[in-house]
């Protein structure tokens, strides 16, 4: 459902600018010849809501008819010097005899840019006829790698004031053939999750990175413990610890279809071929588009073109209408410089405002359904509510108690979607491991059955969550809190938000002062590693109670309890990060550690539930599938026991007490 990203250079020119010859502009970057120029007409209303909220944001929605890609156009911001744009289609009687004023944005669009509106209505607010004649600079191939187009712009804006303008501008947009990866290159990775083995339930084990208490290097579980290791532990061994369970369910997935699409005869051949099809194209790949861009801006500036006053064509024309949007609201504040004479609310705050800022980024993409974007939002969730947990004692209570059950509901609906989606691809990952002889009837296809109305519903359940007001209540409780000074006095600024009707929030919502106690003016160094410490007690007391438990849903139960306070644990050494440094990395190392460990025998306990539920369904159906459900089962109760020896195995390691001597300063 995401867009193409637009990387472009804009430039302000005199009305009698003529275009420079482009012959052998380029040439080193792949450049091979100059495509004739066309010449059109495009016209284009953009929207946006009265006090021109996308347009503070630096989105613009218009409806362009005219050239090659009419339709609705939504930009985003994505980065320095780039934005992207996602097309939709213009619907079959549009516009009707009203006229372009009365269309209306696609549903969808405008659900993408919902956090920017807040509820506010858009209308036309400014139209735009451009005559534009446009240049293509060509690979070896004949493929298009760059476009000049030379705008003349009449403008004018709408609404109940109107303003007639005109410039001329130049832009220079890198296309689809010289953003493409180089011929062999492999993609980046988008996050830090790690490759799993070939069944996908491998998770690294702790001993892998935890010295003994010698410090000789000597791993937990050694000995007797260490002959009981599986062959997935074995496999994993030395590879990257991922950020949490999310990330290692995320692994597992890619791992598994990763394992049967290697499977497909002639797969490595078909990659190759494509490949030389590229090269043959003549693309240039990203580093040398923008060494073209570079070379064009050197012609077009020798031309006489100059850096153009604004990044779009409606923020020109609101500027030159003295209607331009208000300034932005201010931000979040930026993460303080490392440094031990930090108060306590000083870094929590920093840490805090990164995860709200995290959030606010990826929420477009949830709407948006990118792969892993649910899961980024609900790690930025966590990592919010797991802080306000953990150093409560900085926050005052009723803002604690209100942020948590907020956070944690938001949390809760983005999980739906999320947990289907991993149980899908990681149980269809265990069957292509299987031999083919153990796999009975349409197992496949049972599984999808039962998942896939899961993932649906899930998704919707995020979505509603995040058109509902509840969610932009939160976002501004969120970023009244991370500018908070550290004063008792302070009142909230949405205070009046509490006197609405508790119909219309769904329920209560209680006047709030967000400043921090006196506690997190004390000195971070001294404040900070008692409440860590505090944490870690709790994490071994629990851990102490599942030892003592015998084996069972009771001791699962305690384990998972145990997980998520590794967790917490993990996410607090984060945050104080810029204040302890290696001491931090390792306590968030150790609890990570432990975490995946334990998210081991967490993912295969729920996976048994469920295995258990469909094999006997399929059992009294009299469905062959019962037998292949049935041996997944024995399958994945032997890895939620294998996991749990390993924890224990590990533990004394990860709870070393020479590791935790900062957490008693």
């Amino acid at each position: 459902m995401g867009g193409r990203v637009e990387i472009e250079r804009k430039f302000a020119v005199a009305a009698g600018f003529s275009l420079p010859d482009l012959t052998g502009v380029g040439r080193a970057v792949g450049v091979a010849a100059v495509g004739a120029p066309q010449t059109f007409t495009q016209e284009a209303v953009y929207y946006d809501s009265e006090d021109l909220r996308l347009a503070r944001g630096k989105i613009t929605l218009r409806r362009r008819t005219g050239g090659t890609d009419d339709g609705w156009h939504l930009k985003l911001p994505a980065g320095a010097g780039a934005r992207e744009e996602i097309h939709r289609p213009l619907t079959a009687g549009e516009p009707d005899e009203r006229g372009v004023a009365h269309c209306a944005p696609p549903a969808d669009l405008l659900d993408i840019v919902f956090l920017a509106l807040r509820g506010a209505r858009v209308t036309p607010v400014a139209r735009l006829v451009t005559t534009r004649t446009a240049t293509a600079l060509l690979g070896s191939g004949g493929v298009p790698l760059v476009e000049i187009v030379d705008d003349d712009v009449h403008a004018q804006t709408l609404g109940e004031r109107t303003v007639l303008t005109r410039w001329r501008e130049v832009e220079v947009e890198l296309l689809d053939a010289a953003l493409a990866a180089p011929p062999g290159a492999a993609p980046k990775s988008r996050d830090k999750t790690s490759t799993r083995d070939e069944t996908g339930q491998g998770k690294p084990g702790a001993g892998d990175a935890v010295k003994g208490r010698s410090g000789k290097g000597k791993k937990p579980g050694e000995g007797k413990a260490a002959k009981r290791k599986t062959g997935e532990a074995k496999a994993n061994r030395g590879k990257p610890t991922p950020d949490g369970p999310d990330e290692a369910r995320a692994a597992k997935a890619k791992a598994a279809k990763a394992t049967a699409e290697k499977a497909r005869a002639g797969a490595g051949k078909e990659t190759k071929a494509r490949a030389g099809e590229v090269a043959d194209a003549g693309v240039v790949g990203p580093p040398a588009g923008l060494r073209l861009l570079d070379a064009v801006e050197e012609a077009l500036r020798t031309a006489g073109a100059t850096d153009a006053p604004h990044g779009s064509k409606l923020a020109h024309v609101l500027s030159l209408a003295q209607t331009a949007p208000p300034a932005p609201e201010p931000a979040a504040r930026a993460r303080r410089r490392p440094g031990r004479e930090l108060t306590a609310g000083d870094v929590l705050l920093d840490y805090l405002a990164e995860q709200v800022a995290a959030l606010l980024a990826v929420d477009p993409r949830v709407r948006m359904d990118e792969p892993d974007a649910v899961h980024k939002m609900r790690v930025a969730t966590r990592r919010m509510r797991s802080t306000l947990r953990t150093f409560s004692a900085l926050f005052p209570a009723d803002l604690v108690t209100h942020l948590d059950v907020e956070l944690g509901d938001l949390a809760g609906a983005l999980s739906g979607a999320r947990d289907s989606e991993v149980q899908l691809e990681y149980f269809s990952g265990r069957l292509a491991a299987l031999p083919p002889e153990l796999v009975r009837g349409p197992v496949e296809e049972s599984l999808s059955a039962h998942l896939s109305s899961g993932m649906a519903a899930g998704r919707e359940t995020a979505l509603a969550a995040l058109r509902d007001e509840r969610y932009l209540i939160l976002l501004v409780d969120l970023a009244d809190l991370v500018r908070a000074p550290l004063t008792e006095s302070r009142v909230r600024s949405v205070a009046s938000l509490a006197a609405r009707p508790s119909s219309s929030l769904g329920r209560p919502l209680r006047s709030l002062t967000p400043a921090l106690t006196a506690r997190a003016r004390r000195p971070a160094v001294t404040e900070l590693p008692r409440l860590l410490a505090a944490a870690d007690r709790r994490l071994a007391r629990k851990v102490a109670t599942a030892a003592q438990t015998p084996a069972g849903h009771e001791r699962d139960e305690l384990l998972h309890s145990a997980r998520k306070q590794a967790k917490r644990l993990r996410y607090a050494g984060e945050a104080v990060e810029p204040v302890f440094g290696a001491d931090a990395r390792t306590l968030a190392k150790l609890s990570s550690q432990a975490q995946e460990l334990l998210g081991i025998h967490q993912d295969a306990t729920v996976a048994t539930g469920l295995l258990r539920s469909w094999g006997l369904a399929a059992q009294e159906a009299g469905e062959p599938t019962a037998f292949t459900y049935g041996l997944l089962l024995g399958l994945e109760e032997l890895r939620a026991r294998t996991a749990e020896r390993e924890f224990f195995d590990a533990w004394p390691a990860l709870s070393d007490p020479s590791r935790r001597r900062w957490l008693q300063a």
